[in-house]
């Protein structure tokens, strides 16, 4: 059965590691820390592949913008 564009859930895209920290401005080293310190998600793909959910970033850029408000 072939399903029609409107029948196909999108999958959520999965960023690198390089491409998160690229987006945040900051280095890889760094991203690693906010994903060790459990303040930004990711999935792990096998023993060597480390992924972050576009929304989990985006959630995550939001939690920054709440607290900087929040601050001011």
């Amino acid at each position: 059965m072939i399903k029609t564009v409107s029948e196909v859930k999108p999958q959520p895209r999965l960023l690198t590691i390089p491409v998160v920290a690229e987006r945040l401005g900051i280095s890889t080293r760094k991203t690693w820390q906010l994903i060790s310190q459990g303040q930004l998600s990711a999935v792990h793909i096998g023993l060597r592949s480390t992924r972050i959910a576009e929304a989990d970033l985006e959630a995550f850029i939001e939690k920054l913008r709440e607290l900087a408000i929040h601050r001011n």
